[in-house]
């Protein structure tokens, strides 16, 4: 069995399909929420189409192919502790969302936090 040491590992998920490809969705969700059950400090960022998914109501309307929606995948992470960061400039600009309409637990940052995160990150995730 392969064992790793994850005390004080930190990942970034960075997430950028949104509800347009829905069976591609709820994986970085559920990774996110393994990575923080194995207690590895996890965040996500959202930016292009992905700040969609966050949406209050949005993702109730992501239907998930083996059943269920994409909802209880956020849930999941969120009630894990995975920390949630959207895009402030693709979330106004190119999802049209105002950042009230957005679910709770999700900080609103600029662009260069993804930077940050990156560079503070152990490993980082592309979705």
């Amino acid at each position: 069995m392969f064992v790793v040491d994850v005390e004080g590992k930190k990942l970034l998920i960075v997430m950028t399909t949104g509800p347009e490809d829905p069976e591609k969705t709820y994986a970085p969700f559920y990774t996110a929420a393994l990575s923080a059950a194995m207690e590895i400090d996890t965040s996500m960022y959202f930016l292009m189409h992905a700040p969609k998914l966050l949406k209050k109501g949005s993702a109730e309307q992501v239907k998930l192919k083996k059943g269920g929606t994409l909802k209880q995948f956020i849930d999941m992470a969120l009630e894990g502790g995975v920390k949630f960061y959207a895009c402030e400039e693709s979330l106004r600009s190119l999802c049209e969302i105002d950042p009230a309409d957005v679910i709770e637990g999700v900080k609103i940052v600029g662009s260069s936090t993804l930077a940050d995160l990156a560079l503070e990150a152990d490993s980082v995730l592309s979705f």
